[in-house]
């Protein structure tokens, strides 16, 4: 009787040190964004219909396949663009300022705040190593549709 008491007491010991030992995993509301991505497609649709402007934006400026877009649990991001990486005018080819704000809810709305306050509100679609975020408007009295998808920087 006494060898069963301890051996349930170290049983009890080993799985409490156990319990104790694991430590919970961080998971922030952010988490599923939180990294570093490239768009590996970007596509504007309105009345005229689809146009995959990311495709030829990299076949005419390669170093767009190098822009990348890292977001934070803060709720934050940033853009790192190659060196010189510009169009004609000197301007970004990003779609977005180099940095900004994000809020992202219950993983179905990215709203992207840009560092001029401009906001834009859009719906999100998380898949494995990747997402696509939509966003509508009117524009000049025209319904528009832009969908843009990120892939994980590995």
């Amino acid at each position: 009787m006494k060898f069963l008491k301890i051996q349930a007491l170290v049983l009890v010991l080993v799985l409490l040190i156990g319990t104790l030992g694991c430590k919970k995993e961080d998971v922030g509301p952010n988490s599923k964004i939180a990294g570093t991505w490239k768009i590996t497609s970007a596509v504007y649709k309105d009345s005229s219909g689809p146009l995959e402007f990311w495709a030829l934006y990299n076949a005419v400026y390669a170093c767009t396949k190098e822009i990348t877009m890292t977001f934070t649990e803060d709720g934050k991001y940033s853009v790192s663009e190659p060196a010189n990486c510009v169009d004609q005018d000197g301007l970004s080819l990003f779609l977005f300022t180099k940095n900004g704000t994000f809020t992202l809810t219950d993983d179905i709305a990215l709203d992207i705040i840009e560092s001029d306050s401009t906001p834009y509100k859009g719906k999100v679609v998380f898949g494995e190593g990747k997402f696509t975020w939509t966003y509508e408007e009117i524009f000049q009295g025209e319904n528009s549709t832009l969908t843009v998808t990120f892939t994980q920087v590995k």
